[in-house]
């Protein structure tokens, strides 16, 4: 499963979660040779807790009896008496499950559907790669399980859950907040800009998931008034950067529900015009799915958005059917590539082509290309080396409220920039 040469000093470019060193790891695989290879891997990163199994049905088997589930799992795909696919279907089911490191023999397109499995069922993927695992690329999928950790980015255990009486007061009483995640510009590693999130902690403490609360706000017809709720904070945010001398950029999000609201685009205008911000500082973020589900009001709200001078982006670029058809339909300004084409692709050749067309896609259209969760610096530095604009990803910056983002711009840039100083290039 790893590459027996692991550098001896490897260990000290590793910064585990201390879940991972509490709870330990699970290496499942029908070789014992490869077992024993990531043990040897896995202790030389310091983790002393290492349980094996030699298939799937025994590590099922094996996680039933133990006190606490392992933090991580590196999984092989083919093995005798239950596969890995078996084992994330029924790892699924779990109410507390580890996140997982796949590593197959198989070809790179099956074990990347295999991974997009995965993350539909609902399971951390911190990696996927072909065997022999190489131990820089473990250590980094390792390091990737702090992103997994916080509540305000990540579910962790059992969802919130919530009624709209209670989203209709948090909405009247201003509680739900607007946190910011830099993007950053490749080139010159400073900020390009941050998009707006929409974050709510109920009145236990609790944070409630976008995943949540956003699906019913769109179903109970509370989406505008969200969506205004958000641009008013970031207006109110932006005015109180520029006193300091920051002209940060913002994109915020858009539902289809949003689009398809008449005046919708009649309020942000007048909204942004009152508060003085000039409209190019402002970017609406469209998800490909949004685009069908009502093409004429899709097309008139964004057509008068960008006419007036805001910035236009599609989202999730890639994750919908029609992706091509999309790009010639909208004036957008900008393209978002998902994370699910970043994810692996510093390792999987077949990845980095699908990436590096996307970004010609934007370099041919003359629209910037913005890469989402990035959460390693081999991610990082391939992305640069293909001509990716702009990043954003918890490698580079959580979402944060307005009132710190000031000083992270001030204090953490050097600490950026000495990433692609430092680290060669992928």
């Amino acid at each position: 499963m790893i590459s027996l040469n692991t550098s001896a000093n490897l260990s000290q470019a590793v910064n585990l979660h201390e879940n991972i060193h509490e709870r330990g790891v699970m290496v499942v695989d029908d070789s014992s040779m490869h077992r024993y290879s990531a043990h040897l891997c896995l202790r030389a990163f310091g983790i002393n807790q290492v349980y094996e199994a030699a298939n799937g049905k025994l590590a099922m088997d094996q996680l039933g009896q133990l006190a606490q589930v392992p933090a991580v799992m590196l999984l092989d795909l083919e093995m005798p008496v239950m596969d890995g696919i078996e084992v994330l279907q029924q790892l699924a089911e779990l109410s507390h499950k580890p996140a997982v490191v796949l590593a197959s023999s198989s070809d790179e397109v099956l074990i990347s559907a295999v991974a997009t499995m995965a993350e539909a069922l609902g399971i951390t993927l911190l990696g996927a790669f072909r065997k022999p695992v190489n131990p820089t690329d473990l250590a980094d999928a390792l390091n990737s399980y702090n992103s997994g950790i916080c509540p305000l980015d990540a579910a962790s255990g059992d969802a919130v859950s919530t009624d709209v009486g209670q989203l209709k007061t948090a909405l009247d009483r201003a509680r739900i907040q607007v946190y910011y995640q830099p993007k950053i510009d490749l080139e010159s590693m400073r900020v390009a800009g941050v998009e707006a999130l929409a974050r709510w902690k109920n009145h236990q403490g609790e944070w409630v998931q976008p995943s949540v609360f956003i699906p019913l706000a769109e179903e109970h017809g509370l989406i505008g008034d969200l969506t205004l709720s958000v641009l008013d904070q970031v207006l109110q945010d932006m005015n109180s950067w520029w006193d300091q001398g920051q002209y940060i950029p913002v994109a915020i999000n858009l539902s289809a529900k949003s689009l398809a609201e008449f005046n919708l685009a009649n309020e942000i205008i007048q909204r942004v015009i009152r508060q003085g911000i000039p409209a190019h500082y402002l970017t609406f973020e469209i998800t490909e799915s949004a685009l069908v589900v009502d093409l004429p009001s899709a097309l008139a709200t964004i057509s008068r958005l960008r006419l007036k001078g805001f910035g236009i982006s599609i989202d999730d670029y890639g994750t919908g059917f029609s992706s091509m058809q999309q790009l010639s339909r909208f004036p957008f300004s900008e393209l978002k590539i998902d994370r699910s084409f970043i994810n692996g692709a510093p390792a999987r050749q077949y990845m980095r082509n699908i990436l590096k067309s996307a970004i010609e896609m934007g370099q041919r259209l003359g629209i910037t290309t913005v890469a989402e969760g990035v959460e390693t610096e081999a991610e990082l530095h391939l992305l640069k080396s293909l001509g990716c604009k702009q990043v954003q990803g918890f490698l580079l910056a959580r979402p944060m409220p307005g009132r710190d983002l000031i000083g992270w711009v001030e204090q953490d840039l050097q600490r950026k920039s000495t990433i692609c100083q430092t680290s060669s290039i992928g």
